[in-house]
């Protein structure tokens, strides 16, 4: 009788941990993994950080892209065959992938939400239900969906492939999305998505959704698109609460992870210079930004370790619009195009030091990622090593934290928001940019962002006439700042966006694989 009590007591108290329906607040987990090549070991691992995370009191826990199976290992997914009548794996292993079985047994075991990224196969010359151009095997990069019973919920298949030409993007834009039992509504997508419209806003847009979970091996670029700060960036303006998994693997440049509310920014967060596995739990606001206990915030790496991971470089900056800043109160504005850009900028650097210089760009133009080009409008400042505008941006140390900006306030003006009623979501996009030397972004506490639909109530300092006539965007430091790498406005103009790749060859194939090997170190 003791023992039934005890059980009973123990089973009460694990219900009790759950997040329902009518909390304000649910816990969720995010992995920073290191990426290996040893599959047994990552599904081991894998399976240790969800029980890690359950222990924790976590409702859903995020995995990173492709850290679990790629290569030769692919899993079936047959979401539209035989997991339609046995939904969870755990309870028929005879008709799955062992280790669909195996994260099946273990979201039930520790009564948890799981998403992982898997290498997906479809042989279409036998496949019930599914949509296949023509009769022959297909890997997709894809996101599968536990519920707390084990079931297989949601599978996503990454629409926009960064490269990857082994596989095939998604057949059809289908969005990923799914309901818990904890009354919240989760939107889905994979790393270089997040860089479209479909699915990056429209997921949000048409189906008013407030929480996102991105799985990802991100790649980061300064000065707009290190990884927290995009991560940052994007829950901010989407005013999301936005769980984000990462892949690391700092001698190729991936790494970064976090959960993040709204303009409250990073709830906790890591952007590691070493090679690191860590599992990050925090409380998140079914209200994005509605913060009212504290939490843990970025995780600081040692200083010593910053420079351990590779930050690349757009290599269109040095061809924008630039101007060098110099000492003290400073007012331009610079054009490019259809986009102006204003700044007001109060610069104090210590008597004698030179490192870092500074500089102002406007961009209105378009950046070009593996054949895919996309529509940019951007003013921002940034750090630069000297004088040279070819040698932007410059990540410094904390050693030559010279330069302090007293003021830093950027008006655009701009393109207006454009609804595209056939996606139901916005064709033009805005984000806060903003990178310290630490490879953080500021705290949103620090900065004020006003788009257009804010503009008016800037207390009628605005009166030129051409800000009737086109979009503004205001963006400005609210306490002074010795730490900045870049700080800007980085517009999406996703109506510009073009596809340049046709048809893949066996060699760009090859080349995929060859990179893949590299980054895994086989």
């Amino acid at each position: 009788m003791r023992i039934f009590i005890f059980v009973f007591a123990c089973l009460l108290q694990l219900s009790l941990q759950k997040s329902t329906p009518q909390d304000d607040h649910y816990i969720a987990a995010v992995v920073e993994y290191q990426v290996q090549s040893d599959i047994s070991v990552n599904v081991q691992n894998y399976v240790r950080l969800i029980k890690e995370a359950s222990e924790q009191n976590a409702d859903i826990m995020v995995f990173p892209e492709m850290t679990l199976t790629r290569g030769n290992r692919s899993i079936s997914v047959p979401i539209f065959g035989i997991l339609k009548e046995y939904p969870v794996p755990a309870d028929r292993p005879d008709l799955y992938d062992e280790m669909l079985v195996t994260f099946s047994q273990t979201a039930k075991q520790y009564q948890i939400y799981v998403v992982i990224n898997i290498q997906e196969i479809v042989d279409c010359n036998d496949a019930p239900g599914e949509y296949c151009p023509e009769k022959k095997v297909y890997l997709f990069n894809t996101n599968v969906v536990f519920d707390r019973n084990g079931a297989v919920i949601d599978r996503y298949r990454k629409i926009n492939l960064f490269g990857e030409f082994s596989r095939t993007p998604a057949f059809k834009p289908d969005l990923g999305i799914f309901s818990t039992d904890f009354g919240v509504t989760f939107g889905h997508y994979i790393c270089f998505d997040l860089m479209f419209q479909v699915p990056a806003v429209q997921v949000v847009e048409k189906h008013k959704l407030t929480d996102v979970i991105f799985t990802t091996m991100w790649f980061s670029e300064m000065p707009y698109l290190t990884a927290v700060q995009i991560h940052q960036g994007y829950a901010y303006a989407m005013n999301v609460n936005f769980l984000a998994a990462g892949a690391n693997n700092v001698r190729v440049g991936s790494a970064g992870s976090g959960i993040y509310s709204g303009k409250a920014g990073t709830l906790v967060g890591t952007m590691p210079g070493v090679p690191t596995t860590r599992l990050m739990v925090a409380k998140v606001p079914k209200v994005p930004g509605k913060v009212t206990e504290p939490y843990p915030g970025p995780i600081y790496d040692n200083p010593s370790d910053h420079d351990g991971l590779v930050l690349k470089q757009d290599p269109s900056l040095p061809s924008h619009i630039s101007k060098p800043l110099v000492q003290g109160l400073q007012e331009f504005t610079l054009v490019d195009k259809e986009v102006s850009c204003k700044f007001r900028i109060n610069l104090n650097q210590r008597s004698g030091e030179t490192v870092p210089f500074y500089r102002a760009f406007v961009q209105d133009g378009s950046n070009t990622y593996v054949l895919r080009e996309i529509g940019v409008a951007a003013c921002g400042v940034v750090a630069c090593k000297n004088d040279d505008v070819k040698i932007c941006p410059y990540r410094f140390s904390k050693d030559e934290q010279n330069t302090e900006f007293e003021e830093l306030e950027i008006l655009m003006t701009t393109y207006r928001h454009h609804y595209n009623s056939s996606l139901q979501c916005d064709d033009v996009v805005y984000f806060p940019s903003t990178l310290r030397n630490n490879k953080f972004p500021f705290d949103p506490k620090n900065v004020t962002f006003i788009d257009n639909t804010q503009i008016t109530d800037l207390e009628n300092s605005i009166t030129d006439s051409c800000v009737n006539e086109k979009g503004t965007v205001l963006f400005k430091l609210n306490v002074p700042q010795n730490q900045l790498v870049s700080f800007g406005i980085w517009g999406r103009l996703y109506n510009r966006d073009v596809n340049l790749l046709k048809n893949v060859t066996q060699e760009d194939v090859e080349n995929s694989i060859r990179i893949e090997n590299i980054i895994y170190g086989v």
